[in-house]
């Protein structure tokens, strides 16, 4: 038994004794009551009798309490003013207008869509990010996107004193600390046994071959780099894919579904919406299922959401989905050819970020060339402070170019290991947000009507504002300027 009130309407026939007076019909809850009411006026109409109709009041407590109401006599009038919109339909018409009347809004849509985005995900930066690679807030990283006050930053002339005034605070230096210390410990160890029990002639080690070693490990070290740079600009562009197709797809299901069935294309703006979100779990190595709070939210239809949450891969059921009302509205031919092939364009658009950004993430830089140059590395480091010191260097100077040379390769090294799974450092957080915040503008933010185009509009009558909720409180101009793809 639902909650609420309820209401029982019954119609006699022409003689209120008869066995058939007492069969109910019972209808939707309270807040349907009105259109409800009509279609039994119009049932009624439609045979000449007398109805008498329970009208609903709450129940006293619980979901077991007995419902109570007032019996009304109401004489209908054949020739009764019907109101806009309502034929004299059967029973059966009256279920669906009450089923569109309780359905999905633009208004709700925008105030789940202001939840996640100012809610479950209002912080700035993304938590799942570790703290040494997105180092303090105020720290310029790759893993935000940039605002121009970030560039005037970056770019500025007293970047130099700035970066060797940080750089005790260096993320990279933090990161490569242990291998450093280890390097200082053994440049510390060669030069002390070389001092106390190599006291007599001591043997030459050319540094003319360990030059010839150290141009093989700077041409590896480049190499990769260059290769996880790669890397890191095609996943970055992905992600600019996933912007552009969810944008592009919310507004096609704006334009084409929307004036055809409003209740399928909310439906479909709430899955286009998750997508990029689906993606970043699906990415971004997280133990944790962070999706979960936010499909809910989303899909408030229990079905759809534990659909998308069932899956593999979830990310392809919002695709699935697309296809499933393309395909139901291309068989009732409401929508057009073009429509359809526009629309499945993008969903294959879409598909095909799925498998790029998987490929990248399966797939590394070939892990023989990474541990070929991994060895070669050490040993040219192993070899470099006892080269240095017997050719004729001190041990402060030995183990200041040991060092300094240290922190040049393994800050190179580090850095193509990070770049090499760019899903940890690009910014998927803030590209989720814009992707959310895009899609729910393609159905909030209406052009004008052109001359002669007719909007049969429930919500023509709200401001933009209104339909907004989502937007920030900021100024137009700086959040513009924060929304950079």
């Amino acid at each position: 038994m639902a909650s609420g009130a309820e209401m029982v309407c019954a119609i006699p026939s022409r003689n209120p004794t008869s066995s058939s007076y007492r069969k109910p019909l019972l209808w939707p809850p309270r807040r349907y009551y009105k259109c409800s009411l009509f279609a039994l006026l119009a049932a009624s109409a439609s045979s000449g009798v007398e109805s008498y109709i329970l009208m609903p009041r709450r129940r006293t407590s619980g979901y077991r309490s007995q419902r109570v109401g007032v019996v009304g006599k109401v004489a209908v009038d054949a020739n009764l003013e019907w109101p806009s919109g309502l034929d004299r339909a059967t029973p059966a018409h009256s279920q669906n207008v009450d089923s569109q009347v309780g359905g999905d809004s633009l208004l709700k849509f925008s105030d789940d869509v202001k939840r996640v985005l100012h809610e479950l995900r209002g912080m700035e930066f993304d938590p799942c990010i570790p703290k040494h690679l997105m180092g303090r807030p105020s720290a310029l990283s790759y893993s935000k996107t940039w605002t121009l006050d970030d560039w005037e930053f970056h770019n500025s002339r007293k970047r130099y004193i700035r970066y060797l005034w940080n750089f005790p605070h260096s993320r990279l230096m933090r990161r490569i600390l242990p291998q450093q210390c280890t390097l200082l410990a053994w440049s510390l160890l060669s030069v002390w046994v070389e001092n106390r029990f190599i006291y007599f002639k001591k043997p030459q080690i050319p540094l003319s071959a360990l030059g010839t070693i150290s141009t093989f490990v700077a041409f590896l070290l480049t190499l990769r780099s260059n290769h996880a740079l790669s890397r890191l600009n095609d996943a970055r562009n992905l992600w600019s894919k996933v912007v552009l197709n969810t944008r592009e797809m919310a507004q096609m299901i704006s334009a084409f579904v929307y004036p055809v069935d409003k209740q399928l294309a909310l439906m479909l703006g709430r899955h286009v919406a998750l997508f990029a979100w689906l993606l970043k779990s699906q990415l971004r190595f997280t133990k944790k299922d962070d999706v979960v709070e936010i499909v809910r939210v989303m899909l408030p239809d229990k079905k759809d959401a534990d659909y998308v949450l069932s899956q593999r891969q979830k990310p392809g059921a919002v695709i699935v989905r697309i296809r499933q009302v393309l395909a139901h509205l291309g068989k009732q031919h409401r929508l057009t050819t073009a429509e359809e092939i526009a629309i499945d364009h993008t969903a294959h658009a879409l598909s095909g970020v799925i498998t790029a950004t998987g490929r990248i993430r399966a797939s590394p830089i070939p892990t023989l060339y990474t541990s070929h140059t991994s060895r070669l590395l050490v040993f040219y480091l192993f070899c470099l402070p006892p080269a240095l010191h017997m050719s004729g260097l001190d041990s402060i100077m030995t183990t200041l170019m040991t060092m300094v040379v240290g922190f040049a390769m393994f800050g190179l090294d580090e850095i193509s290991h990070l770049f090499e799974q760019p899903f940890r450092v690009i910014p998927m957080y803030q590209q989720s947000k814009r992707s959310m915040a895009a899609v729910a503008d393609a159905f909030t933010c209406h052009p004008p009507a052109l001359a002669g185009e007719h909007r049969d509009d429930e919500e023509a009558g709200l401001t933009q504002r209104e339909l907004t909720t989502y937007w920030s409180n900021n100024d137009i101009s700086q959040m513009s300027d924060n929304l950079m793809e």
